[in-house]
């Protein structure tokens, strides 16, 4: 999924190893959305529907509002045994879009210095 951030699907990244001689390898290669198992897709369109909190006097982004993420495992009818995980998964994705968005604003500060 990392390198959905730059573009490469698995046949560009197939095209690139084959033009530079490169074995591919297994770790690298990108994931189609479409490969993934339900629960773990159905943790995106969740995480993808709440909405962001950023704070607007600095710029920095806060995360997401989980207050109706209960109504959406209900709309997706997310088993009762499966809540906690889908949570889990939900704050694991948000950590890496925290994570790039500081990173992208880190890195035009320094550009613009």
């Amino acid at each position: 999924m990392q390198n959905s951030n730059v573009g490469v699907d698995l046949e560009t990244y197939l095209e690139m190893c084959e033009m530079l001689g490169e074995e591919p390898v297994e770790e690298n290669m990108p994931v189609e959305f479409s490969e993934l198992p339900n629960l773990i897709q159905q943790c995106f369109v969740i995480h993808r529907t709440l909405t962001d909190i950023w704070d607007t006097m600095n710029g920095n982004y806060l995360g997401k509002d989980y207050s109706i993420v209960f109504k959406l495992f209900d709309l997706y009818e997310i088993e009762q045994g499966e809540r906690l995980f889908v949570l889990d998964i939900l704050h694991i994705i948000d950590g890496i879009k925290s994570k790039n968005i500081a990173d992208r604003i880190e890195q035009k500060r320094s550009t613009a210095k």
